[in-house]
């Protein structure tokens, strides 16, 4: 192959990666406006520990999540608690 060839193929494979991130982010942006203050979603998180609460916020770097009216299995609900995205391992919500 030769460099321009090589440099155009490069090119061609970051703009996809590119455009790839971009989609994501979109989706995950539309998931998190069409959930905050809406719907109660479930958080499984590590070592098979579930909590339910309803996403208020989240911060500009997806560091902290806001949930209110967050039901932990050893107490009773907690008006507004802050979950660590690295210790969550899925959201759902119905």
């Amino acid at each position: 192959m030769t460099e321009l060839s090589t440099k155009m193929r490069e090119e061609t494979e970051n703009k996809e990666i590119t455009d790839a991130n971009a989609f994501l982010r979109e989706r995950f942006l539309y998931f998190l406006s069409s959930i905050c203050g809406k719907k109660e979603c479930t958080f499984e998180m590590y070592e098979n520990t579930v909590v339910r609460g309803t996403i208020k916020a989240v911060d500009l770097d997806f560091l902290n999540i806001i949930v209110e009216n967050l039901k932990t299995p050893m107490s009773e609900p907690i008006s507004t608690g802050i979950l660590r995205p690295s210790d969550v391992l899925t959201i759902s919500y119905k």
